[in-house]
């Protein structure tokens, strides 16, 4: 499987054994980017946790046709839930945390937009991001794509916060590991700030709320990097990797 093609389609591609693609981009990539050939094997993911081993039949510039040569689990999946709820950033600081969160097991992403949040989003910024959730889901071997939710504003987002992990630089923190343990091994929400920090005002809503502080450490960290060493660490504190079968 390493060396093997990986691509997510929807799961109404597969009729039995056989596989009808009619996705314009996807099928542009097959021919153009990647040059695909009939006879070749690839792997098709359904978003739901299966994959399948492909032969491609027919290919031509508006669609692609395929039959399965084998089904199997695509497992590439931590055994816990873990959204990072992200401050907005400037240019591809946010892609960076889309691309690695993924990698790392990321289940879902929510982007916040908080008081010194020097970034916005529209609807092409959605879809790009979308674009860099599927390739990174593609090219780690993910068997679920990640969850991209709507920006919100981070009073809003914080409402349901309850006790997720709030990593903030200063003040009344815990270390991440301490309060990592002290939490049972089930979903995990991850909250990241913008450049600049939280605001006055968002500390005090997070402690309202119910959020945990937590510190990773004497350094200071950039906006892009904290969310993704506190996904990292908590995917090697718990060690609860299911391994994929193929």
């Amino acid at each position: 499987m390493k060396n093997t093609y990986r691509f997510f389609v929807a799961p109404e591609a597969f009729s039995g054994a056989l596989v009808q693609i009619d996705d314009r981009d996807l099928v542009h990539q097959w021919n153009s980017v990647l040059r695909l050939r009939l006879g070749q094997h690839i792997a098709l993911l359904d978003g739901t946790g299966r994959g399948y081993i492909v032969e491609l039949t027919a290919l031509d510039k508006r669609s692609a046709a395929g039959r399965v040569i084998t089904e199997y689990s695509a497992n590439g999946e931590p055994a816990f839930a873990t959204t990072l709820f992200v401050a907005l950033t400037r240019g591809e600081r946010f892609e960076w945390v889309l691309q690695k969160g993924t990698e790392l097991g990321a289940t879902a992403f929510v982007p916040l937009l908080c008081e010194r949040s020097q970034a916005e989003s529209s609807a092409n910024k959605q879809e790009r991001w979308l674009r860099i959730i599927r390739e990174a889901a593609e090219q780690a071997g993910r068997g679920v794509l990640p969850e991209l939710r709507p920006p919100t504003a981070f009073k809003q987002a914080a409402a349901d916060g309850r006790h997720g992990l709030f990593l903030a630089e200063s003040g009344s923190t815990v270390p991440f590991k301490v309060a990592l343990a002290a939490r049972p091994h089930g979903a995990l929400s991850l909250w990241s700030g913008p450049e600049g920090g939280w605001s006055d005002g968002e500390i005090a809503l997070a402690e309202r709320s119910g959020l945990v502080a937590v510190t990773l450490g004497r350094r200071i960290l950039r906006a892009e990097t904290a969310p993704i060493a506190a996904l990292a660490a908590a995917m090697f504190a718990r060690d609860e990797w299911i391994g994929a079968d193929l």
